[in-house]
């Protein structure tokens, strides 16, 4: 039987805010984001004073039907949705 490697990517990304209450208010936001993840995906977010610290993990085996679109996808997501926050806060 043929062996497929396993595939890991990790990224990490860094939202700078102008203070504590807009991470607090992008962070609280996407929370919900955070359920329901794919087996092959992790999602670990925290903030760090005024910003945002998220880190994607993604693994999969080749040969399964898992692929790095839904890395990509949910980081798209992600960033669309901290952007609609951070646009309702600044008229806010």
């Amino acid at each position: 039987m043929k062996k497929f490697p396993n595939l890991n990517i990790n990224a990490s990304v860094e939202i700078k805010c102008t203070d504590n209450r807009e991470s607090k208010a992008i962070h609280d936001s996407l929370l919900p984001d955070n359920v329901n993840f794919p087996k092959n995906l992790e999602l670990d977010m925290k903030t760090i004073d005024s910003s945002i610290s998220l880190e994607l993990k993604f693994s999969a085996n080749i040969a399964e039907e898992e692929n790095t679109e839904t890395l990509l996808n949910t980081f798209d997501e992600l960033m669309e949705h901290a952007g609609i926050v951070k646009n309702v806060i600044k008229y806010d």
